[in-house]
């Protein structure tokens, strides 16, 4: 299978050793017969730094219902578009037909459910290859039209049928609620005893909360909580915990940003701070920073706002940290919803059927440094509204905690990504992703140098070949991971071009082009040139690590030719078709 890959950023130790990389696939798109060019599916694939997007051959269409789940390692197990599940072979899982059962189901059964927030896959401890799909239900009413949610379970058995997987219970009702509302807010987060989870659902429109407890022996619950202050609106909105499982944040459309403390030991909510935010009505996203510091919110579908969670008075340390730019493709590409990726990015979708999503690429720095990248990731469809929800599954226990009572102690897993500066090639930005809880961070950059920041940047003395090593460590153990990064065309000349995962894609192309710089290799002054078929250039434009957009327009529809050279050396060359 072709894969098609874009991003910024090329270097990423993968390390599997303790990882839970549950998360690591992302399953997108819908199937149009009249426009297949621009409507088919395909997936982003977290196991390849920048992440590989890449068409899918599945029947499956997605809307704003979707959900996967990954082997401990991110192979991809299977996924729901909230009617159906497949397995990771992209067919039909045996009993895996018919969920959420009702008349707004049919209505969607070809385009896939219609309710965002309303699906979470958790593994259940104990048992290999047996999955939880926590799944709520909307339907039609003929007074109010759309009511409220019921909430059920599935039951996914991976080892049955030889691995294929069959659902061995079906729409098992969990909760079940009358009240008008139609928004989902399904969400999950890890007990402090590192095992079990605490599944959380809103009463929409209230601030009432019911929770349940999933752990090896099965569900507890219902429990019902209700906070301050009282408030009775349908509203749009999202749900979600920080990444250290210790904040709630709830964002009501019509009311404002909600933050409590939470105790992860006994699901208790506490502290609770309001932040008002009117005529934010269109708006719906929000995601804490991986270190949990920051807040960020679509408030509108023109805006991403940020919140220091660490300040002393949140509601004012608001920043505006990226404002519409206007970019349309095909149509406006606003901001809605919101996603942490576990390659400790923020992904944002838009409130269009579009090709791209935004990304927040340093979502732990404050205000602008957070680097909100509009339409920074290319996609090789176009996407209707799809965003998954994923909890943390990378949350160990709350070490020393009075339910710190299994022994499962958090080891640490060193995991890092890098960013080269553009306009100096030696200077590298390394981004910490190590996992489970590290106290101290070690790093030797290969050139006799080390730092002990979390994420810090580095200029290399010159061109060449760097070996650079992240140990991170606590009280229980260490762990170090190696990656050998090729800066620039080597020192010496006459030697060839260190190997580099160059691709162009779509190909043919309409009125733009992709161009992935991948692999080990980042370069001094990379470029790409197009050339007709008479051998004239008609096109060059500078290439940094990772990919850019090469636009077409003004070219007539034929067959040219394109080269990849840094510093004059060539690095791969091929042919690229221009069609109307």
């Amino acid at each position: 299978m072709k894969h098609y890959t874009f991003f910024l950023i090329i270097c990423l130790p993968l390390s599997i050793l303790h990882t839970q990389n549950h998360d690591f696939n992302w399953q997108y798109g819908d199937y149009y017969s009249l426009d297949p060019s621009n409507y088919n599916h395909f997936a982003i694939d977290f196991n390849e730094e920048p992440p590989a997007t890449y068409p899918v051959d599945r029947e499956l269409n997605m809307n704003k219902t979707m959900v996967s789940v990954c082997d401990s390692i991110g192979n991809l197990l299977f996924y729901t578009n909230g009617i159906q599940i497949a397995n990771f072979e992209h067919q039909i899982m045996e009993n895996g037909d018919s969920l959420n059962p009702g008349d707004y189901a049919n209505q969607w059964y070809e385009e896939g459910y219609f309710l965002v927030q309303s699906e979470v896959i958790l593994p259940m401890s104990g048992h290999a290859g047996l999955y939880y799909l926590f799944h709520l239900r909307i339907d039609h009413n003929n007074i109010v039209g759309l009511y409220r949610n019921t909430l059920f379970y599935s039951k996914v058995d991976m080892n049955a049928n030889n691995g294929d997987g069959k659902v061995v219970e079906k729409n098992q009702v969990m909760l079940d609620l009358t009240d008008v509302g139609r928004f989902g807010l399904l969400t999950a987060v890890k007990h402090a005893n590192g095992r079990d989870w605490w599944i959380f659902v809103p009463e929409h429109g209230k601030n009432i909360y019911y929770y349940f407890l999933f752990t090896p022996n099965g569900l507890e619950g219902p429990y019902e909580v209700s906070m301050e202050p009282v408030f009775d609106v349908y509203t749009l909105g999202a749900l979600v915990f920080s990444p250290d499982g210790k904040k709630m944040g709830r964002f009501e459309t019509e009311h404002g940003l909600y933050f409590y403390d939470f105790d992860r030991c006994d699901a208790a909510l506490s502290n609770p701070v309001f932040i008002p935010l009117p005529n934010t009505s269109l708006g719906g996203g929000l995601a804490f920073s991986p270190n949990s510091r920051f807040a960020y919110i679509a408030a509108t579908n023109s805006v991403v706002l940020q919140f220091d969670l660490w300040a002393d008075d949140v509601a004012a340390s608001l920043d505006t940290v990226a404002v519409y730019d206007g970019y349309m493709s095909p149509v406006w590409t606003t901001f809605y919803r919101m996603q942490n990726g576990p390659d400790g990015r923020i992904y944002i979708n838009c409130t269009n059927t579009t090709d791209v999503l935004h990304y927040i690429d340093q979502p732990n720095k404050k205000g602008e440094t957070c680097r909100v990248m509009q339409h920074g990731l290319q996609l090789p469809f176009r996407n209707s509204y799809t965003i998954p929800h994923f909890p943390n599954y990378r949350l160990g226990p709350l070490d020393g905690s009075p339910c710190d009572t299994l022994g499962l102690d958090n080891h640490p897993v060193a995991k890092y990504r890098c960013y080269q500066d553009t306009s100096d090639y030696l200077t590298v930005e390394f981004t910490d992703l190590s996992t489970y809880a590290p106290t101290a961070w070690a790093w030797d950059f290969g050139d006799g140098t080390e730092s002990q920041d979390t994420s810090p940047v580095h200029t290399f003395p010159g061109g060449g070949t760097y070996e650079v090593c992240l140990t991170v460590s606590n009280q229980y153990s260490s762990d170090t991971f190696c990656k050998t990064l090729q800066l620039g065309p080597s020192a010496t000349e006459g030697r060839p071009v260190p190997q580099a995962d160059i691709s162009v894609f779509p190909n043919p192309a309409q009125s733009f082009t992709n161009v992935r710089l991948g692999g080990d290799y980042l370069p001094r002054n990379a470029r790409i040139t197009l050339f007709a078929a008479t051998g004239q250039p008609v096109h060059s434009q500078r290439l940094a690590a990772g990919w850019g957009v090469v636009p077409l327009e003004g070219l007539a529809p034929g067959i040219y030719f394109w080269e990849v050279k840094d510093d004059g050396r060539l690095m791969g060359s091929g042919k690229l078709v221009r069609v109307e």
